[in-house]
Order: C-alpha cells, then structure tokens, then sequence
C-alpha cells in the first residue's frame, strides 16, 4: 500500500535527520513539512511549481544541516531539554516557511495528504483531537502514549550515542515504533471516530 510505504519512507527520512521527539509532540505537524512536500507523491498532488520545489528542497536542507549541529553538539548520554526545545523551534520555523509558501488549496490538500502519511500519529493534534471529538479520557491516554515515545526515542537515543546500534539500526527501531505507536493510538477511537479520520484524509494519495 502506498501509504504504508510513504509513512515509512517519512520514518526513515525523520530518523535521519532529527531526533524523533520533534515528531511525537501535541502539535498539528507532527513531522517536517518540507520533507513531506519533497515526496515525489506528494509533490505531483499538490502540483508544486518549480518554484516552490526549489524553495521547499532548500529548507529540507537547511533543517537537516542545523538538526545535525545541534545533535552533534549534544552531549551523546541524554537528550537534553534545551537541545529538545532548540529542535522544536527549529522544525516549528521550518514548518511555518513551508506551509506559507502552499496556496490556500494546496494548503488544505496538504493537511489531507498529512493524516494519510502519518496516520494515526496524527491524533497527537489538538486540531484532528477536535474535529473527532475526542473524550478526556481518550485524550488523556494519547498523552500517555505520546509521553512513552519521549522515552523510548530518549532510550535509542542513548543507545545509538554510545556506539551500542548502528545508525541503520537506529532508524529501524524508530520507524517501526512510530508505526506501533499508530496502532495503538488507533485502539483506542470508536468505530465512528475511525471512520472520522478517514474522511479527514481525502482522496488517496496519487502512485505518481
């Protein structure tokens, strides 16, 4: 299935490029913007121009330059807060840039192509939350669960600084988490509130 394959193609890019923490916080972009729109897929639904391919390859490396700074300078035992919050607003502002250069229909196709990638890992959303109506009770055990694959990415993390898996290793562990972490969080919606998400994600995503 293509978004079976895309979603692990975004893990493996994700894995590569930033500490998967930036990816499993309550924010309506739970992953790079640019590095979605860069998919060949996505490109060719959203019908990018050239232009905006060029502007959104560029913050693509921009952000993977800068991540790898502040990765490399962190010390390699723990992930610290303040290099989290670095990365946070780094992909935050790099986010923001891209999405600013979407029109408004490209933008609202955009969201749509975003919930069929990132699947279920989308309800880390306060936006998607809202539209599926979630419960306190539903929301409290995403936080949970969210909160876990803090730790766990914290874990790898550690792991993969002190030499102890490889950086294949590394990505492997982390893409089949965050498709685990999908799994679960979509255990816990009724069967109305999956059949809510699947029209939030549009028409299915072009082979193109």
């Amino acid at each position: 299935m293509l978004r079976s394959t895309l979603l692990a193609l975004l893990g493996l890019a994700l894995a590569l490029s930033s500490p998967l923490q930036a990816t499993t916080r309550a924010t309506d972009y739970p992953g790079s913007v640019a590095l979605l729109m860069e998919m060949p897929a996505v490109r060719s639904d959203l019908g990018l121009s050239s232009s905006q391919i060029a502007q959104i390859n560029g913050l693509q490396r921009e952000l993977k330059s800068r991540s790898e700074a502040i990765l490399t300078k962190s010390a390699p035992v723990a992930t610290g807060p303040a290099s989290d919050l670095r990365l946070f607003a780094l992909i935050d502002d790099s986010n923001a840039k891209a999405l600013e250069l979407l029109t408004p229909l490209q933008f609202a196709r955009f969201s749509e192509i975003q919930n069929q990638v990132l699947s279920y890992s989308m309800l880390v959303s306060p936006q998607v939350q809202k539209k599926l109506k979630l419960s306190r009770e539903q929301s409290a055990s995403i936080a949970v669960l969210r909160i876990r694959g803090l730790e766990f990415v914290a874990k790898t993390n550690r792991s993969f600084g002190s030499g102890s898996i490889s950086p294949k290793k590394r990505v492997e562990i982390l893409r089949d988490y965050r498709i685990r972490q999908a799994e679960e969080i979509k255990s816990l919606l009724t069967p109305a509130q999956r059949t809510a998400f699947a029209a939030l994600c549009g028409k299915p995503l072009s082979k193109s």
